[in-house]
């Protein structure tokens, strides 16, 4: 098997996110099933199997299966180990792990915004930094837009991902550093 690491996404945004700063040794592909704050584990694990499948046969070595929490009713621990107790009772014939932005893609971009505060001009400049795990991503970094721009998932999304400074962003989400766990060599992303 190749070193090459595969990851579903959900949406066009989180595709184009990890696109622009995943290049080379990742496979990234979008799911085609469901995934919203009403689809349940089992019906997510089930919609993942066709491109877990994919990815094996592009001989990824390992597959993350990442969705947004979204607005989800129950805890977000409690969820997310349901959800790994379910991908872990099924052998996918390569191992699978699970990564979940606690609301979405949107947090981890805002658990490094005083940095990108000083380099977007579409951001307000200089930003302080806070936490915003848990909070409505989306929302919250609308409000740090200048008001002359609208933000667009697939254009500023990978704009934002590719700036983020990974060593920074964990401290401040932590389920953006679970998902930075899920790689062997967590410490070569780190820039």
């Amino acid at each position: 098997m190749s070193n090459k690491i595969g990851i579903i996404v959900d949406g066009a945004g989180d595709f184009a996110a990890l696109k622009a700063r995943f290049k080379n040794g990742y496979k990234i592909i979008k799911t085609d099933g469901p995934r919203g704050h009403t689809v349940n584990i089992v019906d997510i694990m089930s919609n993942s199997k066709k491109q877990i499948a994919m990815l094996k046969a592009y001989k990824c070595k390992k597959v993350i299966v990442m969705f947004d929490f979204e607005n989800r009713s129950e805890n977000y621990d409690i969820f997310r180990d349901k959800t790994i107790k379910t991908f872990n009772d099924i052998n996918f014939g390569v191992p699978v792990s699970i990564a979940i932005p606690n609301r979405m893609i949107e947090n981890w971009f805002l658990a490094d915004i005083e940095h990108l505060s000083k380099l977007k001009v579409f951001l307000k400049n200089n930003l302080k930094q806070k936490v915003y795990e848990g909070l409505n991503g989306k929302n919250e970094l609308k409000k740090c837009f200048n008001k002359k721009y609208i933000y667009s998932e697939t254009h500023h999304g990978p704009q934002l991902f590719s700036s983020i400074r990974f060593n920074i962003a964990k401290i401040n989400s932590r389920s953006f550093e679970l998902f930075l766990d899920l790689f062997e060599n967590s410490k070569k992303l780190l820039n």
